[in-house]
């Protein structure tokens, strides 16, 4: 049996690491503000989906029905994932102290509800809501049909809409709006691993254990336009009326990553692992490249053209920020080389 080729979603998780850059840049703001806001807040919110999806698919796919194993899988999973937040979280300690991280409103409930929900830099919360929406899923999984996994995952999601997008729906009601509050003083927003995340995952475990759908490449790209355009006209929409307390979940978000997951999964493409974990690498270090581009603009007096003009600026951060993920793949490898060795030394002596 020949092994899958999953190309195709190893090239649109590249896409989404390029897009949370553009996110935190807004590449088209010094051109037009109407365009940055439809790139940098409407198109970019179905990159962090994109790697939701892709891995509660890749997960999901290999559990079988044998409970142990699939507990094994769970906490090698959960191993991992916690391993690689632990070292994003040394690595942004240096910027949390030049930005004030470590203030006098820093305690340890602070730090508790950042490593547990927020994340402990602006970007991080992607890995405690995998951390903690997972396990949510898989316990969905095991309790429900898939289905029903989906519904109750859904429900969170609702939930979690009216806490981010569609905080205004709320507005005018002082019990729910009080409920909201209360678990806003335990996470600062609701794009987290118990509302957010779970759905995402859940879609992806469809795509894993669910028959698959029979749409063309061409079908797929056509649902995606147009769902992506429904979230444009959404995203709008709420903006417009003054509704979202933040902005990242929307409704037509969910069908506009869904679509684009099953076209992207048709895509005749290559990759390969090196490639595979640049993207992991963008993301984690993107911002530290966002504050060297930034500082080298200033000591070299190219203000003007690495921080004023926003697309330069969007252009040298991607950039830097996939050589310096291809320098830590690159030197991640060489420390595997030097395990085994290691190893065996120490059996030896």
């Amino acid at each position: 049996m020949s092994k899958p080729n999953f190309g195709g979603l190893d090239w649109i998780k590249f896409i989404a690491a390029v897009l949370v850059v553009a996110n935190h840049t807004g590449p088209l703001l010094t051109y037009s503000g109407t365009a940055d806001f439809l790139i940098s807040n409407l198109l970019t919110r179905i990159a962090v989906p994109v790697f939701f999806m892709t891995a509660g698919f890749l997960f999901f796919r290999k559990l079988t029905d044998d409970p142990r194993k699939n507990r094994q899988a769970l906490r090698g999973y959960m191993l991992k994932t916690g391993k690689l937040y632990a070292i994003a979280i040394l690595l942004y300690i240096p910027l949390n102290i030049y930005t004030g991280y470590f203030s006098d409103s820093f305690t340890p409930y602070s730090l508790f509800k950042d490593i547990v929900f927020d994340g402990t830099f602006y970007h991080l919360w992607y890995l405690p809501a995998l951390l903690l929406g997972l396990p949510i899923t898989v316990l969905l999984y095991r309790k429900l049909s898939l289905k029903g996994m989906l519904a109750a995952a859904g429900c969170l999601y609702v939930a979690g809409l009216l806490g981010d997008s569609y905080y205004g729906l709320i507005q005018g009601s002082n019990g729910i709006v009080h409920a909201y509050d209360g678990m806003f003083t335990v996470f600062d927003f609701t794009r987290n691993g118990l509302f957010y995340a779970p759905v995402y995952l859940a879609l992806g475990a469809l795509a894993a254990k669910g028959k698959p759908p029979a749409r063309t490449p061409f079908a797929n790209a056509v649902l995606f336009a147009g769902s992506l355009g429904l979230m444009f006209a959404e995203g709008s929409l709420l903006h417009a009326a003054g509704m979202p307390r933040h902005d990242s979940m929307y409704v037509f978000a969910l069908p506009a990553t869904y679509f684009l997951f099953h076209w992207a999964m048709q895509w005749k493409v290559r990759s390969g692992k090196t490639f595979r974990e640049w993207r992991v690498w963008i993301y984690i270090l993107h911002p530290i490249a966002i504050v060297l581009v930034r500082g080298a603009a200033e000591a070299t007096n190219l203000e003007g053209l690495f921080i004023a003009n926003s697309l330069f600026h969007f252009a040298a951060v991607c950039l830097l920020s996939v050589g310096m993920a291809a320098a830590a793949v690159w030197l991640i490898a060489i420390s595997r080389k030097f395990r085994p060795a290691r190893a065996l030394s120490s059996r030896l002596s």
